[in-house]
């Protein structure tokens, strides 16, 4: 009985050691600031509770902020991109409608056939077609001077000038050109071209068929026909112009010449 009631004994003594080995230190106790807050109250728990949960939120806005600033940036960059994407597409398109615009005359005359044919010699006499080549030598002194250039200068600023569509100075280099005969037949045909998008149709027809009878293997003679036809119909010769265009559309069926003269028969 002894020996069991010794056993009771030890075992309530291991126990009462095992409670104080368990008992809080009083150092520290109730501190929520401490990394391991113990000994607290209800409310310094619920305190560190919400302490906890603003931490908590405040770390995530911070990371929020931190993605939205990195996505930020990647959009600024990707908006100068654009921009500049945008401002050189502007300028490639503006350069290019510009050259279009300026040169589209020019690169027509380019693409002309060597074929040839003869203009109707019945409608400008001979006696007018000197009479047109002295006239236009003649005007020369009449525009404004252009300086020492020689004439395969004054003829090849003539030719930039009128893809610019700058007619009146061109005119004044071609007339330069042809007073100094200087590759003439060419020179009037440009005249004649000058004469044609100003309207001036009866001197555009004149000088078309000047060039004509000066060299009439030229490569633009599709061009030539066709602006002599359609000069003819602004001028009301309507009978000669049909001629001019047929004659277009069964030489040159391939050229566009021969498609603009079909739609104006």
């Amino acid at each position: 009985m002894l020996s069991k009631n010794k056993m009771i004994f030890v075992g309530f003594i291991g126990l009462l050691s095992l409670l104080h080995a368990y008992e809080p230190s009083v150092y520290g106790a109730g501190d929520i600031n401490s990394a391991s807050p113990y000994g607290l109250t209800k409310t310094e728990q619920a305190v560190l509770e919400n302490k906890k949960t603003l931490q908590m939120l405040y770390n995530r806005m911070t990371e929020q902020q931190r993605k939205i600033d990195g996505l930020t940036t990647v959009i600024e960059g990707q908006n100068r991109e654009i921009l500049e994407l945008k401002e050189e597409l502007a300028t490639q398109q503006a350069n290019t409608a510009k050259a279009s615009d300026d040169n589209s005359t020019y690169l027509l005359l380019l693409e002309m056939g060597q074929s040839i044919d003869h203009i109707n010699s019945t409608y400008v006499t001979k006696d007018e077609l000197k009479k047109a080549l002295a006239g236009s030598r003649s005007s020369t002194t009449l525009g404004s001077p252009i300086g020492s250039n020689s004439a395969d200068d004054s003829y090849r600023e003539g030719v930039q000038l009128f893809g610019k569509r700058s007619y009146n100075a061109s005119k004044i280099r071609f007339e330069q050109a042809v007073a100094e005969n200087y590759k003439p037949a060419a020179s009037n045909y440009y005249l004649g071209e000058i004469a044609y998008y100003t309207h001036n149709y009866k001197d555009a027809v004149s000088y078309f068929k000047l060039s004509a009878s000066l060299y009439d293997q030229a490569s633009y003679m599709d061009v030539l026909f066709l602006h002599t036809a359609i000069s003819l119909d602004k001028t009301g010769e309507k009978q000669q112009a049909q001629t001019f265009y047929q004659h277009v559309i069964d030489t040159y069926p391939t050229k566009k010449a021969a498609s603009i003269a079909r739609n104006r028969m």
